[in-house]
């Protein structure tokens, strides 16, 4: 089971001017419903001048991302998207491939099985608040919150714990928060 013990996550990235409109990698922070850390999410290589320069710009969202979720020292789950809008693969560390994420529009987003077919919809099995401001440490944040129907099975867990922690990139804005008809406000808390 992906991040055991908690059916809340709390998921955070640095929030500010400048990452909106200049940050090139991908990073969040995973805290449990008491806000103590769990994990953290980032980029499994470092980018090439390309895929930076892009980055930085509307077309961020449509670069190729490879993630990894990394629970207590351990990878626990690869998250990798293609360039373009394909859907959003998720395996385990040894390759075994769990499903994908699909983001359908209107918000929708469907967990896919290895061969792509619907398993369910994230909102059937968990609901999701993203984009809310808050402080942790005296910085800003935007936080995200996964609450799990308790008892959820994997791979729809995992599936829907990747839908938050690669939320950006499920989505299809990538780093650069401009890429997707205006600005991202997020909600103040």
């Amino acid at each position: 089971m992906t991040l055991p013990g908690t059916d809340t996550l709390i998921i955070e990235q640095p929030w500010g001017v400048l990452r909106h409109l200049v940050s090139t990698k991908y990073r969040s922070d995973v805290y449990d419903g008491h806000g103590a850390p769990i994990a953290t999410v980032g980029e499994r290589r470092m980018l090439g001048p390309l895929r930076k320069l892009l980055r930085a710009t509307a077309f961020s969202g449509r670069t190729g991302f490879d993630l990894v979720l990394t629970h207590h020292g351990r990878q626990a789950l690869h998250i990798r998207k293609g360039a373009g809008k394909p859907p959003t693969r998720v395996s385990l560390p040894d390759g075994a491939v769990i499903g994908a994420v699909r983001h359908e529009g209107h918000g929708a987003y469907a967990l896919l099985d290895p061969a792509g077919q619907r398993l369910c919809l994230l909102h059937e099995v968990a609901s999701f608040s993203p984009g809310a401001l808050a402080k942790r440490d005296g910085r800003r944040v935007r936080r995200d919150v996964l609450n799990l129907r308790p008892g959820t099975p994997d791979p729809v867990r995992s599936l829907a714990i990747a839908a938050a922690v690669a939320y950006d990139v499920v989505r299809g804005v990538g780093t650069t928060h401009t890429s997707s008809g205006g600005f991202d406000f997020p909600t103040l808390t």
